[in-house]
């Protein structure tokens, strides 16, 4: 996967490190985003071990519903309280209460429809310390390095 995004942002550092494209996740507060480009199809890995909390969203290909952005989501949380945000999934391959290891393939990045170009997983983190951990957080995954097919990277 690649960051940035390229449609309306760019690779930019702000102040304190920050990057240009760095945004909320709607619906949950506190919870800082970047997005990641890749193909749809490409493996999303977990960026650390921890407990999927949650799933939701809806079938990536019956588009946009109610407003809804696309996609299947997924929570995950660390041992550390950091809780793990990531949406416009293709599928998932885990279930609510497994625990996973770092790199662990966690699902697929969805295809936009009727946009290939535009296919991404929106990764967002929620920190124990609050925001400026969260957005520091996301930076520092950001920042690893990548391997072509998978992401984050090991």
């Amino acid at each position: 996967m690649v960051y940035p995004h390229p449609k309306g942002t760019r690779h930019v550092y702000i102040a304190g490190g920050v990057p240009d494209g760095l945004h909320e996740t709607s619906g949950l507060p506190h919870s800082w985003a970047l997005d990641f480009m890749a193909p749809g199809g490409t493996r999303m890995l977990a960026p650390e071990a921890g407990k999927i909390t949650k799933l939701s969203g809806h079938n990536p290909g019956e588009g946009v519903i109610d407003g809804s952005i696309y996609g299947w989501s997924l929570y995950l949380k660390t041992t550390a309280g950091i809780l793990y945000f990531a949406t416009h999934l293709e599928n998932r391959d885990v279930k609510v209460g497994q625990y996973v290891r770092k790199g662990d393939i966690l699902g697929h990045v969805g295809h936009w429809p009727h946009d290939p170009g535009r296919s991404h997983t929106h990764l967002g983190v929620t920190h124990p310390n609050g925001e400026e951990a969260a957005k520091l957080y996301i930076c520092k995954v950001a920042k690893a390095t990548k391997i072509t097919g998978q992401w984050p990277a090991m």
